[in-house]
């Protein structure tokens, strides 16, 4: 009975373990108690020790930025149930426990883990919910006054970062202690634990652009401040030793110092004054050593490649600092001064024009200043930065060489640098940026290194941002990188691209069928981006219903489509958006219509497929039936037969007892056209009741009959061909059920327009069909000429 039991035992933990990545699939469904649940579910099997339920656990993170309120409190309770109640014999053993199980969260955690984990840590700071235990646990091991090893001290740095977001006196209060133990003047230094130091300091201070109602100025330390003098140390005296560590770390370093300094340019003028002497005293160095007459001199490829990621990282923080701290300061100084212009001045009569009463009313005053403002920092961009006698102007001649000559500075490692220094350098200036463009793309398209191509398509995606009327006419070489070789780029593009489009930055076109393909990628988390990505769009009015003719074209396209397989599965993905009646309906008639100007069987087939997996009704029915002679002729291939006999199959389910006479007749007419042909329909016709022929029928000219489907063989010239006006036999059917006009719906496609909000429906003259009755399709060509 035990073994039974313990068997039992074992394989429901199996079936539990297998079920874990099914439901965690679930955690993104769109209803809100479906994601509930599925958070519940993995607090359980946390709680009862499944190894795997971990990856739940990471996994619910980003729904902290849910939008639904529900989604998002059950995030909060599910943290709340896991790390902030452990079990401990004391409240020191409690914050130990509850350390050690945040600590295992930031195990290889990806930036987007960290910043998740810093919302929910900020939010249960500021309900203080974490108990001062815990923060004094923290400080001890980040002094080191508990033993722990490098990596614990590191992760509790990085949680008193997050906790300081939410009370930014927790390290605002110990700012010199925090200094002293992560920037100390040791060698070799500990770049990691100083990259997470810098961190946690900048969140003492707000980031964001100054409001123009703020009284107090923001919060800045003096250049003396021992912080800074640290900061520049470190990064001038770490510059000439190859550590990997020191990169990330010179990046926040630089962040720092524009972030909570008085005149950061002058402190990040020095650092690139330091490390270039360095540099240049290197080369000398090796210029006297060696036979300078013989080889030309040569510089360590490590200390090149941290020239010009520092001289980046400062040309973007500079503008940065421009357009937020330096420009909001001007805008709140420029309140605060009519503010007290306003108080001091006497009252007199009002002698005060209408104009100027007009231009306050309006709120003009207040615009034109901040366009004056705005001008100016932008003249200081364009005219000020990247001219000759500013610091950050010395390295433009080195970063273009190294960009334009990719085979002799071959270095992968030196390339990344270089590229996205350049893309940071073009933030600075349109003019600049216009200049480099073509040597910008050609890097994108053209370098072997994937770093390179995917560093460069994030910095091109910014470029799109700042300077878009620069970037739109590269467009196209922006969604050619969704079909890079490599995943990394793929990926990298995908989110870049989902970025422009969802927030409008790109004219969507038919090129969004690159990223249709991403739906079919092989690697997992590619394809759900794409999934991601479309289901965001569907929420943009018509976008989807305006695409989905050239998406259609341009993947059943013989030269640069799709396999037949892969086209089935993106267009149901697609096509499951399409929810509307009208939109069916119009896209039933459009889709039928391009089965005139299909060339190919395949295209027959895509067109099939397509108005397979379309939610009709019987009004879509009737679309199909007025333009059956558009794919009438195409029947005969046995997939398209099947695709048409399928919807069939889905309008019998739920259709009314007097439309069946309707799908009745629209099977009829396929199975004819199947077996015999276009001749079919005319066998079928002939072999009607009376009665219907009667109503349909109208007066016969001379006792000739002309037949609906008739073959041009039996026509003795063009001059004897005359096309009747298309028709079809009505089912009996209640009067109720007539069409009130004859007139056909116009429809219209506006694939380009995406913008716009309501559905169009009207056909251009080009687009309505001048014949609507071809007999077949060679006899069709020849009466067209």
């Amino acid at each position: 009975m035990l073994v039974q039991y313990l068997q039992d035992a074992y394989s429901f933990s199996q079936k539990i373990t297998e079920a874990i990545g099914v439901i965690s699939k679930m955690m993104y469904e769109n209803t809100t108690t479906v994601v509930q649940e599925v958070i519940e579910f993995f607090v359980m099997v946390f709680q009862f020790g499944v190894p795997q339920a971990l990856f739940g656990v990471r996994r619910m993170l980003p729904l902290i930025w849910s939008k639904e309120l529900g989604v998002r409190e059950a995030v909060l309770n599910a943290y709340r149930q896991l790390y902030l109640s452990p079990k401990g014999d004391s409240a020191r053993a409690t914050a130990q426990a509850l350390i050690q199980n945040l600590s295992l969260l930031l195990v290889d955690a990806s930036v987007g883990t960290i910043q998740c984990l810093e919302e929910i840590l900020c939010e249960f700071v500021q309900k203080d919910e974490i108990k001062p235990a815990v923060i004094q646990l923290l400080w001890e091991r980040a002094t080191e006054k508990v033993p722990c090893s490098p990596l614990e001290r590191c992760s509790s740095v990085m949680l008193l970062g997050m906790m300081a977001r939410g009370k930014p006196e927790i390290v605002g209060s110990n700012l010199d202690t925090l200094v002293k133990v992560g920037l100390d003047e040791k060698f070799p230094q500990d770049y990691r634990l100083a990259q997470q130091v810098c961190l946690a300091i900048a969140n003492i201070s707000d980031r964001r652009k100054p409001s123009l109602g703020e009284r107090h100025p923001p919060f800045r330390l003096p250049q003396e401040h021992k912080l800074f003098e640290r900061l520049q140390e470190m990064v001038t005296k770490g510059f000439a030793h190859p550590d990997p560590f020191w990169i990330p770390f010179k990046e926040v370093a630089v962040t720092l110092t524009y972030q909570l300094a008085e005149g950061p340019d002058v402190i990040c003028s020095q650092m690139l004054q330091g490390c270039a002497k360095q540099a240049l005293e290197k080369l000398e160095k090796n210029t006297t050593e060696g036979d300078s007459k013989e080889t030309a001199p040569k510089l360590p490829t490590f200390l090149l490649m941290n020239l010009l990621s520092l001289a980046g990282d400062v040309a973007l923080q500079q503008l940065v600092h421009l357009e937020q701290a330096v420009s909001g300061e001007l805008g709140r100084r420029r309140v605060l001064r009519e503010e007290q212009e306003h108080r001091t001045k006497v009252p007199k009569e009002k002698t005060t024009s209408s104009e100027t009463t007009m231009e306050e009313e309006l709120g003009l005053v207040g615009a034109t200043a901040d366009d004056t403002e705005a001008e100016l920092v932008r003249s200081i961009c364009e005219k000020e930065l990247l001219d000759g006698t500013q610091v950050l102007a010395a390295f433009v001649p080195l970063l273009l060489k190294v960009c334009n000559n990719p085979g002799a500075y071959s270095n992968p490692e030196l390339s990344a640098a270089a590229s996205l220094a350049l893309g940071k350098f073009c933030m600075i200036s349109a003019p600049f940026c216009d200049s480099q463009l073509r040597l910008l793309f050609t890097m994108l398209e053209k370098s072997s290194l994937p770093t390179v191509r995917s560093n460069l398509m994030v910095a091109t995606g910014d470029l799109a941002i700042r300077f878009p009327n620069l970037v739109d006419p590269w467009t196209p070489h922006l969604y050619a990188r969704l079909r890079d070789p490599a995943q990394q780029v793929r990926r990298t593009a995908g989110l870049v691209m989902t970025h422009l489009i969802l927030k409008d930055m790109v004219k969507v076109k038919g090129q969004v069928s690159e990223m249709a393909v991403l739906l079919i990628d092989p690697v997992p988390q590619i394809a759900a981006l794409a999934k991601n990505f479309f289901n965001e769009l569907s929420h943009k009015g018509n976008a989807i219903y305006n695409l989905l003719p050239d998406i259609i074209s341009r993947l059943s396209d013989p030269e640069g489509g799709v396999g037949e397989e892969p086209f089935h599965t993106i267009m149901k993905q697609l096509l499951s958006y399409i929810t509307k009646d009208k939109q069916t309906e119009s896209l039933v008639e459009k889709l039928c219509q391009r089965f005139r100007t299909a060339r190919t069987e395949r295209q027959y087939r895509d067109l099939a497929y397509c108005v397979s997996q379309l939610p009709l009704t019987e009004r879509g029915l009737h679309k199909m039936l007025d333009n059956f002679d558009c794919f009438g002729d195409k029947l005969i291939d046995e997939s398209v037969f099947s695709a048409f006999l399928s919807i069939v199959g889905k309008l019998r389910r739920g259709a009314k007892p007097e439309g069946k006479a309707v799908i009745d007749e629209f099977e009829q007419k396929l199975r004819a056209c199947h077996t015999r042909g276009m001749d079919g329909i005319e066998e079928l016709e002939t072999g009607q009741g009376g009665s219907q022929r009667a109503l349909s029928a109208k007066k016969p000219s001379a006792g000739v009959r002309v037949s609906r489907q008739q073959p041009l063989t039996s026509v003795d010239s063009d001059n004897d061909f005359v096309t009747p006006k298309p028709r079809r036999t009505k089912p009996r059917r209640p009067q109720t059920q007539q069409r009130k006009s004859q007139r056909k719906a116009k429809v219209v496609f506006s694939s380009d327009e995406s913008s716009e909000d309501e559905l169009s429906a009207e056909m251009t003259e080009e687009e309505t069909p001048k014949k609507t009755t071809p007999i077949r399709r060679a006899s069709a060509q020849r009466h067209r000429s």
